[in-house]
Protein backbone atom coordinates (compact mmCIF):
# COMPACT_ATOMS: atom_id res chain seq x y z
CA UNK A 1 0.00 0.00 0.00
CA UNK A 2 1.22 3.64 -0.30
CA UNK A 3 -0.79 6.76 -0.25
CA UNK A 4 -2.45 6.40 -3.44
CA UNK A 5 -4.26 3.57 -2.76
CA UNK A 6 -5.79 5.28 0.43
CA UNK A 7 -9.25 6.24 -0.73
CA UNK A 8 -10.38 9.57 -0.85
CA UNK A 9 -9.09 12.00 1.52
CA UNK A 10 -7.03 14.33 -1.04
CA UNK A 11 -6.88 17.39 1.34
CA UNK A 12 -5.43 15.03 4.04
CA UNK A 13 -3.11 13.34 1.56
CA UNK A 14 -2.16 17.26 0.14
CA UNK A 15 -0.90 18.11 3.47
CA UNK A 16 1.12 15.47 4.73
CA UNK A 17 2.49 15.08 0.83
CA UNK A 18 3.42 18.93 0.78
CA UNK A 19 5.08 18.10 4.41
CA UNK A 20 7.47 15.36 3.09
CA UNK A 21 8.32 17.55 -0.22
CA UNK A 22 9.66 20.16 1.70
CA UNK A 23 11.11 17.97 4.81
CA UNK A 24 9.33 19.63 7.78
CA UNK A 25 7.95 16.64 9.49
CA UNK A 26 5.98 18.29 12.99
CA UNK A 27 6.30 16.23 16.42
CA UNK A 28 2.58 15.72 16.98
CA UNK A 29 -0.45 15.16 14.49
CA UNK A 30 -4.20 14.97 15.37
CA UNK A 31 -5.87 13.01 12.36
CA UNK A 32 -9.84 13.95 13.01
CA UNK A 33 -12.86 12.01 11.12
CA UNK A 34 -15.10 9.04 11.91
CA UNK A 35 -13.95 5.36 12.18
CA UNK A 36 -13.01 3.42 9.04
CA UNK A 37 -12.40 6.75 6.71
CA UNK A 38 -8.19 5.65 6.45
CA UNK A 39 -6.89 7.79 9.29
CA UNK A 40 -5.26 4.36 11.16
CA UNK A 41 -3.58 3.41 7.66
CA UNK A 42 -2.67 7.33 6.40
CA UNK A 43 -0.85 7.29 9.88
CA UNK A 44 0.93 3.77 9.46
CA UNK A 45 1.72 5.24 5.75
CA UNK A 46 3.31 8.35 7.33
CA UNK A 47 5.31 5.95 9.97
CA UNK A 48 6.71 3.86 7.04
CA UNK A 49 7.49 6.59 4.77
CA UNK A 50 9.37 8.05 7.77
CA UNK A 51 11.43 5.23 8.20
CA UNK A 52 11.62 4.03 4.71
CA UNK A 53 14.87 2.95 3.16
CA UNK A 54 14.54 4.69 -0.49
CA UNK A 55 11.59 6.74 -0.38
CA UNK A 56 10.78 6.20 -3.73
CA UNK A 57 6.72 6.87 -3.70
CA UNK A 58 3.70 5.48 -4.75
CA UNK A 59 2.44 4.98 -8.12
CA UNK A 60 0.81 7.96 -8.60
CA UNK A 61 4.59 10.12 -8.20
CA UNK A 62 3.60 11.35 -5.02
CA UNK A 63 6.20 10.90 -2.28
CA UNK A 64 5.95 8.43 0.12
CA UNK A 65 6.91 5.04 0.98
CA UNK A 66 8.46 2.27 -1.47
CA UNK A 67 6.61 -0.33 0.35
CA UNK A 68 9.54 -2.95 -0.75
CA UNK A 69 11.92 -2.41 1.66
CA UNK A 70 13.03 -4.08 5.04
CA UNK A 71 11.44 -1.34 6.94
CA UNK A 72 8.03 -0.66 4.63
CA UNK A 73 7.52 -4.49 5.39
CA UNK A 74 7.89 -4.38 8.97
CA UNK A 75 5.47 -1.41 9.53
CA UNK A 76 2.78 -3.27 7.20
CA UNK A 77 2.91 -6.70 9.39
CA UNK A 78 2.74 -4.13 12.88
CA UNK A 79 5.76 -5.66 13.71
CA UNK A 80 8.71 -2.56 13.58
CA UNK A 81 10.35 -1.81 16.67
CA UNK A 82 10.45 1.92 16.09
CA UNK A 83 6.24 2.11 15.41
CA UNK A 84 3.86 1.52 18.22
CA UNK A 85 0.16 1.03 18.26
CA UNK A 86 -0.76 2.82 21.94
CA UNK A 87 -4.95 1.30 22.14
CA UNK A 88 -7.03 -0.78 23.76
CA UNK A 89 -5.00 -3.72 23.09
CA UNK A 90 -1.74 -2.72 23.71
CA UNK A 91 -3.07 -1.55 27.29
CA UNK A 92 -4.52 -4.63 27.80
CA UNK A 93 -1.46 -6.49 27.48
CA UNK A 94 0.11 -3.86 29.18
CA UNK A 95 -1.72 -4.56 32.59
CA UNK A 96 -2.49 -8.46 31.30
CA UNK A 97 -6.07 -7.99 31.06
CA UNK A 98 -8.79 -8.72 28.98
CA UNK A 99 -9.84 -6.44 25.91
CA UNK A 100 -13.32 -5.39 26.93
CA UNK A 101 -12.28 -4.31 30.08
CA UNK A 102 -10.24 -1.17 28.68
CA UNK A 103 -12.62 2.04 28.52
CA UNK A 104 -10.59 4.65 28.75
CA UNK A 105 -6.24 5.21 28.33
CA UNK A 106 -4.60 5.47 31.68
CA UNK A 107 -1.95 7.24 32.81
CA UNK A 108 0.25 4.00 33.07
CA UNK A 109 -0.45 3.48 29.87
CA UNK A 110 0.80 6.72 28.88
CA UNK A 111 3.64 6.21 30.91
CA UNK A 112 4.72 3.62 29.18
CA UNK A 113 4.57 5.56 25.94
CA UNK A 114 7.12 7.87 27.35
CA UNK A 115 9.74 5.84 28.69
CA UNK A 116 9.67 4.17 24.59
CA UNK A 117 9.74 8.19 23.78
CA UNK A 118 12.84 8.84 25.43
CA UNK A 119 14.48 5.63 23.80
CA UNK A 120 16.36 6.40 20.36
CA UNK A 121 15.16 4.51 16.94
CA UNK A 122 15.97 1.23 16.98
CA UNK A 123 16.18 0.89 13.39
CA UNK A 124 14.79 3.81 11.88
CA UNK A 125 15.43 7.16 11.78
CA UNK A 126 11.74 7.81 13.65
CA UNK A 127 10.33 6.41 16.39
CA UNK A 128 6.34 6.59 15.68
CA UNK A 129 3.71 6.43 18.29
CA UNK A 130 -0.28 6.05 16.72
CA UNK A 131 -3.05 6.47 19.95
CA UNK A 132 -6.45 5.59 18.88
CA UNK A 133 -9.41 6.18 20.30
CA UNK A 134 -7.59 9.59 21.86
CA UNK A 135 -10.53 10.98 22.87
CA UNK A 136 -10.64 8.22 25.46
CA UNK A 137 -7.31 9.45 26.74
CA UNK A 138 -8.11 10.08 30.87
CA UNK A 139 -7.71 13.88 32.51
CA UNK A 140 -4.64 12.56 34.30
CA UNK A 141 -3.08 10.70 31.09
CA UNK A 142 -3.97 13.48 29.05
CA UNK A 143 -1.84 16.07 31.58
CA UNK A 144 1.03 13.17 31.34
CA UNK A 145 0.98 13.17 27.14
CA UNK A 146 1.38 17.11 27.44
CA UNK A 147 4.57 17.03 28.62
CA UNK A 148 5.87 14.87 26.08
CA UNK A 149 4.04 16.91 23.54
CA UNK A 150 5.78 20.11 24.59
CA UNK A 151 9.30 19.02 24.34
CA UNK A 152 9.47 15.64 22.48
CA UNK A 153 12.68 13.87 21.35
CA UNK A 154 13.83 15.21 17.96
CA UNK A 155 13.38 11.24 16.74
CA UNK A 156 9.72 11.07 17.83
CA UNK A 157 6.12 11.88 16.13
CA UNK A 158 3.00 11.28 18.16
CA UNK A 159 -0.09 10.97 15.74
CA UNK A 160 -3.57 11.25 17.74
CA UNK A 161 -6.70 9.66 16.03
CA UNK A 162 -9.68 10.99 17.08
CA UNK A 163 -13.42 11.75 15.82
CA UNK A 164 -14.04 14.92 17.08
CA UNK A 165 -11.24 17.44 18.51
CA UNK A 166 -13.54 18.53 21.24
CA UNK A 167 -13.47 15.56 22.50
CA UNK A 168 -9.57 16.40 23.68
CA UNK A 169 -8.41 18.96 25.88
CA UNK A 170 -7.60 22.13 24.09
CA UNK A 171 -4.05 22.36 25.25
CA UNK A 172 -3.34 19.09 23.59
CA UNK A 173 -5.12 20.19 20.19
CA UNK A 174 -3.06 23.23 20.41
CA UNK A 175 0.23 21.16 20.26
CA UNK A 176 -0.73 19.45 17.58
CA UNK A 177 -1.12 19.48 13.55
CA UNK A 178 -4.61 18.66 12.64
CA UNK A 179 -5.42 16.53 9.50
CA UNK A 180 -9.19 16.14 8.86
CA UNK A 181 -10.29 13.11 7.17
CA UNK A 182 -14.07 13.43 5.98
CA UNK A 183 -16.06 10.36 4.90
CA UNK A 184 -15.32 8.12 1.72
CA UNK A 185 -17.27 8.90 -1.54
CA UNK A 186 -20.22 6.20 -1.91
CA UNK A 187 -18.59 5.47 -5.10
CA UNK A 188 -14.94 4.74 -4.27
CA UNK A 189 -16.64 2.30 -1.36
CA UNK A 190 -18.89 0.37 -4.13
CA UNK A 191 -15.57 0.01 -6.56
CA UNK A 192 -13.78 -1.21 -3.60
CA UNK A 193 -16.41 -4.00 -2.55
CA UNK A 194 -16.87 -4.95 -6.36
CA UNK A 195 -13.18 -5.46 -6.72
CA UNK A 196 -12.16 -7.04 -3.12
CA UNK A 197 -15.16 -9.06 -2.31
CA UNK A 198 -16.73 -10.00 -5.70
CA UNK A 199 -20.11 -8.07 -4.81
CA UNK A 200 -22.77 -7.62 -7.57
CA UNK A 201 -22.48 -3.54 -8.62
CA UNK A 202 -26.20 -3.28 -7.40
CA UNK A 203 -25.50 -4.73 -3.90
CA UNK A 204 -22.52 -2.98 -3.69
CA UNK A 205 -23.87 0.69 -4.74
CA UNK A 206 -26.76 -0.43 -1.82
CA UNK A 207 -24.24 -0.94 0.86
CA UNK A 208 -22.01 1.61 0.17
CA UNK A 209 -25.05 4.31 0.30
CA UNK A 210 -25.73 2.95 4.22
CA UNK A 211 -22.08 2.48 5.45
CA UNK A 212 -21.89 6.75 6.03
CA UNK A 213 -18.87 6.85 4.43
CA UNK A 214 -16.75 4.59 6.09
CA UNK A 215 -15.41 1.38 4.53
CA UNK A 216 -15.63 -0.24 8.04
CA UNK A 217 -19.04 0.30 8.16
CA UNK A 218 -19.10 -0.84 4.60
CA UNK A 219 -17.55 -4.38 5.25
CA UNK A 220 -19.84 -4.89 8.81
CA UNK A 221 -22.89 -4.30 6.94
CA UNK A 222 -21.57 -6.84 4.26
CA UNK A 223 -21.02 -9.45 6.80
CA UNK A 224 -24.49 -8.47 9.23
CA UNK A 225 -27.87 -8.31 7.93
CA UNK A 226 -27.83 -4.92 6.28
CA UNK A 227 -28.40 -7.51 2.49
CA UNK A 228 -31.13 -8.75 4.07
CA UNK A 229 -32.84 -5.47 5.26
CA UNK A 230 -32.18 -4.02 1.78
CA UNK A 231 -33.92 -7.03 0.29
CA UNK A 232 -36.86 -6.99 2.83
CA UNK A 233 -37.25 -3.56 1.77
CA UNK A 234 -37.11 -3.56 -1.52
CA UNK A 235 -39.72 -5.77 -1.43
CA UNK A 236 -42.00 -4.13 1.02
CA UNK A 237 -41.78 -0.90 -1.04
CA UNK A 238 -42.65 -2.62 -4.31
CA UNK A 239 -45.28 -4.33 -3.40
CA UNK A 240 -44.17 -7.66 -4.00
CA UNK A 241 -44.57 -9.63 -0.70
CA UNK A 242 -47.65 -10.50 0.45
CA UNK A 243 -48.60 -10.33 4.02
CA UNK A 244 -48.14 -14.24 4.74
CA UNK A 245 -44.61 -14.12 3.08
CA UNK A 246 -43.75 -10.97 5.09
CA UNK A 247 -44.88 -12.80 8.35
CA UNK A 248 -43.01 -15.51 7.37
CA UNK A 249 -39.48 -12.73 7.15
CA UNK A 250 -40.34 -11.76 10.34
CA UNK A 251 -40.05 -14.74 12.09
CA UNK A 252 -36.72 -15.12 10.24
CA UNK A 253 -35.31 -12.10 11.76
CA UNK A 254 -36.85 -12.09 14.84
CA UNK A 255 -33.92 -13.61 16.54
CA UNK A 256 -31.80 -10.54 15.99
CA UNK A 257 -34.39 -8.33 15.74
CA UNK A 258 -32.50 -5.14 16.97
CA UNK A 259 -29.46 -5.50 14.64
CA UNK A 260 -31.70 -6.27 12.00
CA UNK A 261 -34.20 -2.99 12.56
CA UNK A 262 -31.20 -0.99 13.00
CA UNK A 263 -29.94 -1.64 9.59
CA UNK A 264 -33.59 -1.62 8.06
CA UNK A 265 -33.93 1.76 9.50
CA UNK A 266 -30.90 2.76 7.37
CA UNK A 267 -32.46 1.17 3.94
CA UNK A 268 -35.53 3.29 4.48
CA UNK A 269 -34.18 6.61 5.88
CA UNK A 270 -31.74 6.63 2.68
CA UNK A 271 -35.41 6.37 0.19
CA UNK A 272 -36.87 9.30 2.78
CA UNK A 273 -34.48 11.92 1.33
CA UNK A 274 -36.24 11.18 -1.91
CA UNK A 275 -39.58 11.01 -0.72
CA UNK A 276 -40.40 11.92 3.00
CA UNK A 277 -44.44 11.71 2.73
CA UNK A 278 -44.43 8.39 1.38
CA UNK A 279 -41.70 6.82 3.97
CA UNK A 280 -42.24 8.71 7.12
CA UNK A 281 -45.40 6.16 8.70
CA UNK A 282 -42.66 3.30 7.75
CA UNK A 283 -39.93 5.35 9.65
CA UNK A 284 -42.28 5.82 12.76
CA UNK A 285 -43.43 2.27 12.82
CA UNK A 286 -39.95 0.75 12.40
CA UNK A 287 -38.75 3.72 15.31
CA UNK A 288 -41.55 2.71 17.49
CA UNK A 289 -40.38 -1.32 17.48
CA UNK A 290 -36.77 -0.47 18.48
CA UNK A 291 -38.71 1.15 21.28
CA UNK A 292 -40.87 -1.26 22.44
CA UNK A 293 -37.80 -4.22 22.11
CA UNK A 294 -35.62 -1.48 24.77
CA UNK A 295 -38.87 -2.09 26.78
CA UNK A 296 -37.97 -6.19 26.49
CA UNK A 297 -41.18 -6.66 24.41
CA UNK A 298 -40.90 -10.15 23.01
CA UNK A 299 -39.16 -9.87 19.31
CA UNK A 300 -41.39 -12.42 17.76
CA UNK A 301 -44.07 -10.61 18.85
CA UNK A 302 -42.67 -6.91 17.72
CA UNK A 303 -41.35 -8.21 14.81
CA UNK A 304 -45.04 -9.66 13.47
CA UNK A 305 -46.68 -6.48 14.25
CA UNK A 306 -44.20 -4.18 12.27
CA UNK A 307 -44.43 -6.69 9.56
CA UNK A 308 -48.25 -6.60 9.56
CA UNK A 309 -48.18 -2.71 9.45
CA UNK A 310 -45.18 -2.83 6.64
CA UNK A 311 -47.69 -4.96 4.09
CA UNK A 312 -50.41 -2.75 4.82
CA UNK A 313 -48.66 0.07 4.22
CA UNK A 314 -47.42 -1.40 1.31
CA UNK A 315 -50.85 -2.33 -0.48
Amino acid sequence: MSFSDILGQKKAKDILTGQMKSGRTPHAYLFIGPHGVGRKKTALELAKYLNCESRTGGKDSLPGPCDHCLSCGKISKLNHPDVQLIDFEYQARLENKDLDKQKVIKIDTIRALQKEVNLKPVEGRWKVFIVEPAEKISIDAANCLLKTLEEPPAWTVIILLAKHKENLPPTIVSRTQIVLFGPIPENDIAKLLIEKSSVEPETAREIAALSEGSISEAYVKLAGQSIEALEVWKSISSGTLSSAQLLFKSQQYSKNAGEFLNELLLAVKRDFRSNPKKHFKTLENIIASQKFLEKNANPQLVMDSLFLKLSKSSD
